[in-house]
């Protein structure tokens, strides 16, 4: 009451002793023209508005122009709908200002249910009766009056609605809408859904990366640079070629009815989007290795055949039924494909399992050997997945165990390792493989991330062992540092066992390396001093610790090399991390002590290595050394007055209570710096740690380190922090210039993954009970909330490569690197234990019902 009857002011409701009257007050309301406020016409409005609510009428579509609003609401299935037009009525209006353009209904039918305008007398002498009033709260004098002059006209595929030139403020329109032969549109929603899952039956997980997936770079390589990610006019370029990218971009659109956006225009426009996914799936079929791409290719044509003449407001809605039917049926086979532990995990497990399809596939600029296109893993997207970036010894075999081990993709583990196994030289895997054709040897931890790769196969992978008497043919020659090119004869002459290639690579560190890389030059790395070239490795036999490096060369992942000449930076590592590098340390711990194990049960025919003195070394000697000495070597004690125990230079101690990063590096002060390597050897070889003193070290970096996804690269108290990464900044700053803070405190993803296994493992050394155990699971998990938001949001359908400062957004960051989360597979893996479950760590991912919201489009028409 009030409102309706046109009451001049609000009223004070709590001290308001009047009651309210209106001419209905004794009668029923009689809907259409006559006197008594808005009243007539607003009962019509709630029997509609009660209707629509009732039977589903939930598509609704709001356009503001001026001082009009046009509201048209439609069942989603029938299409029947109802259209308003109204001018508002605001203080100072007066006539109104400006007219309301045609407005074109695409594909719809209307009839005017009626028109109306308000007239209230507002004069003094009426507002002065209505205020007078001793009894009732009466409203000023008004009426409502029918108005003409509606314009409804159907022409061809559309209906245009215009507005008489006398529609002043406070008038309204209703129409009844429709859409001849929507009656049958439930026969097509169904027919546009289905026989989605038959289509993808066939795939395999290398075609559900082309289906699904490809980055702009790998587009142009399938198709010798003639073809590209789709790009979307208003929008931009999606982020994949396949089913993801068209997904991601509409996920939103549908959730939230965004009829406005850019893609519903295109879609409304022309039928451009569908003839480019039939047409990508059309072409690459005819290729041999994607065959099976013919039944998802004829499935997507044969629905948006079905589409293609509906009216065109109605594209964005079949499209996206098409686009979603087609993404759950391949995201479906891809689960399919994978382990029991992937198919029973939550979402976030799934979504994680679902990173090696994006990863994997078939690339005609880089395989796995120089003789044969086989699918190959990409380092990165979208910068580093063609030619000579995309394979990398270190990123593959951090992010193996989770890629391929934990998800049972157990063939394409076994291809990568002897890919890799057959490059083997100077003790050593590349770091760019480049096919096999001009592998790089610059880091000295890919070796020891491909030996921990070898043992998880062994005990994860099913008769895994038998791995070790594989052979695989040699690009070079074994014990050999001679260089020659993939197509000389001496190339893949030689063969040897995965067992042979493991003593090797043990027997070549233990007599000490010595060489400079092949091809040393400008033409190799335009940015590195010709001293940089040189790599030096040698164990210390006193503490069983290998050492390697120099200033001018970064041999572990964190490889940023300075590049500014304007800085002076050029040539000049960001983080050299020369010495011992606590995560190869644990490494090379964790490698001894399974080849000795293995020895001792017979399955490994080699004792141990010989010295550069000709000593020999059982691998039990040597990792019992190594054990002796670890803590003493690289632990920094909480009280000053233990440091003789350990060593330590107290002078130069930072922070206490944790594990150096590096062992005798060239600058003492880099040994201890806090950083985020010491949990990957506490994941490897807990047997280095003491469990109070682990988990004291590890409180530390969940307290000074860990964010929101990724872990800092550097202690915030370091004098070095920098953690905003920009590697386009061309300053004269030296520290930040062309990005050469990459690993200065920026947090990266993937540690996090070795962060949490280590934190679990040494929680669940002093836990006893039930309770308590799942305690520890419960901290793991609330850890792990900041990177499901990430994966769910992201369009990638991944975490990106790292963040800046508390989690902010970091343009430069690689946007789906495998090693750089693969570890979080990792960090939900519990091995060998029934538990919860081998992929999951008690983690539970709620996915909630989001309503939708009202969209936007000036030109009306369905919703998504």
């Amino acid at each position: 009451m009030g409102y309706d009857e046109i009451y001049p002011k609000l009223v004070d409701l709590v001290h308001e002793p009047r009651l309210y009257h209106s001419s209905f007050s004794d009668h029923e309301v009689t809907i259409g023209a006559g006197r008594g406020g808005i009243g007539r016409v607003k009962k019509l409005l709630n029997q509609i508005h009660t209707f629509m609510g009732r039977h589903g009428y939930d598509e609704t579509f709001i356009h503001h122009e001026g001082e009009y609003i046009t509201v048209h609401r439609m069942h989603p299935k029938t299409r029947k709908g109802y259209f308003t037009v109204a001018h508002t009525a605001f203080p100072g209006y007066g006539e109104g200002h400006g007219t309301l353009a045609p407005i074109h209904l695409s594909g719809t039918q209307a009839k005017l249910i009626g028109s109306w305008k308000l007239e209230v007398d507002v004069s003094d002498s009426a507002k002065k009766a209505v205020y007078d009033d001793p009894e009732f709260l009466r409203g000023l004098p008004s009426s409502v009056s029918d108005l003409s002059g509606v314009g409804v006209q159907v022409k061809d595929d559309e209906t245009v609605i215009s507005m008489p030139s006398h529609f002043p403020p406070g008038s309204v329109a209703i129409f009844e809408t429709w859409i001849p032969g929507a009656e049958r549109s439930e026969g097509l929603d169904q027919y546009v859904r289905s026989g989605a899952s038959e289509a993808m039956g066939d795939s395999s997980l290398v075609d559900l990366n082309f289906i699904l997936y490809r980055c702009e770079p790998e587009e142009r390589d399938g198709s010798n640079g003639k073809e590209s990610v789709y790009a979307i006019p208003g929008h931009g370029q999606l982020v994949y070629a396949g089913l993801q990218g068209w997904w991601s971009c509409l996920r939103d659109v549908v959730r939230y009815n965004q009829l406005g956006h850019p893609i519903c225009n295109h879609l409304r426009e022309g039928t451009w989007a569908m003839d480019y996914i039939v047409g990508r799936l059309d072409r690459m079929s005819k290729n041999k290795a994607y065959s099976s791409l013919t039944k998802p290719a004829a499935w997507l044509r044969s629905r948006f055949d079905a589409i293609r003449n509906i009216p065109s407001f109605l594209r964005p809605r079949y499209f996206a039924l098409v686009i979603q039917a087609a993404y759950e049926a391949a995201w479906a086979r891809g689960m399919d494909l994978l382990n029991d532990d992937v198919q029973n995990g939550q979402e976030f497990v799934q979504s994680l399992a679902m990173v090696s399809v994006q990863m994997t596939g078939y690339m005609r600029s880089a395989s796995l050997n120089p003789f044969e296109t086989v699918p190959s893993m990409a380092a990165g997207l979208p910068h580093f997945s063609s030619s000579w970036a995309r394979c990398w010894g270190r990123d593959i075999f951090i992010s193996l165990r989770g890629l391929y081990l934990a998800t049972g993709r157990y063939a394409d583990a076994h291809s990568h390792i002897l890919a890799f196994a057959s490059v083997l030289k100077h003790g050593m895997i590349p770091n760019l493989l480049s096919d096999g054709k001009l592998p790089r040897y610059n880091s000295r931890d890919s070796i020891w991330f491909f030996l921990q790769t070898v043992q998880d196969y062994t005990k994860m992978v099913p008769n895994g062992l038998d791995l070790l008497q594989q052979i695989v043919s040699r690009r070079f020659l074994p014990y050999d540092d001679t260089y020659f090119e993939f197509d000389d004869p001496r190339a893949y002459s030689q063969k040897s066992t995965i067992e042979e290639i493991i003593q090797e690579a043990l027997q070549r560190h233990a007599t000490g390396l010595s060489f400079r890389e092949a091809n040393a030059g400008p033409g190799l790395d335009m940015q590195m001093k010709d001293e940089g070239f040189n790599i030096e490795i040698h164990v210390d036999w006193e503490t069983g610790i290998i050492f390697g490096g120099n200033q001018s060369n970064c041999g572990t992942w964190m490889d940023k090399m300075g590049e500014s000449d304007k800085a002076g930076s050029k040539g000049v590592p960001g983080t050299p991390r020369d010495g011992a590098p606590v995560e190869i340390t644990g490494l090379l711990a964790s490698t001894l002590t399974w080849v000795a194990e293995l020895h001792e049960q017979g399955l490994y025919r080699f004792e141990g290595v010989t010295t550069d003195v000709g000593k020999s070394v059982s691998f039990r000697a040597w990792a019992s050394v190594l054990r002796e000495s670890f803590e003493r070597c690289y632990y920094v004690p909480l009280d000053a007055n233990e440091d003789s125990s350990y060593d330590v230079n107290s002078s130069i101690v930072n922070r206490r209570g944790i594990y150096k990063d590096l062992y005798r590096a060239s600058k003492e002060y880099e040994d201890y710096q806090l950083r985020p390597n010491f949990p990957i050897a506490m994941t490897v070889a807990p047997q280095l740690f003491t469990p109070e003193k682990a988990l004291g070290a590890l409180e530390m970096a969940d307290k000074y380190l860990r964010g929101p996804t990724g872990m800092a690269t550097l202690d915030p108290s370091d004098l070095k922090y920098r953690p905003y990464y920009v590697n386009s900044e061309d300053s004269t700053d030296f520290a930040t210039a062309k990005g050469r803070n990459y690993h200065q405190g920026p947090e990266w993803i993937w540690p996090t993954g070795f962060f949490l296994r280590a934190l679990l493992k040494f929680d669940l050394m002093r836990r006893s009970t039930k309770a308590e155990k799942t305690e520890a699971f419960q901290q793991i998990t609330r850890r792990l909330e900041g990177c499901k938001v990430a994966i769910r949001e992201s369009p990638w359908a991944g975490l990106a490569e790292l963040t800046q400062k508390n989690g902010q957004y970091c343009g430069d960051s690689v946007s789906l690197p495998p090693d750089r989360f693969m570890t979080m597979a990792n960090s939900t893996a519990v091995s060998n234990s029934g538990m919860v479950g081998r992929l999951s760590v008690g983690f539970i991912l709620r996915c909630k019902r989001i309503p939708k919201r009202v969209g936007e489009p000036r030109h009306h028409g369905n919703g998504v």
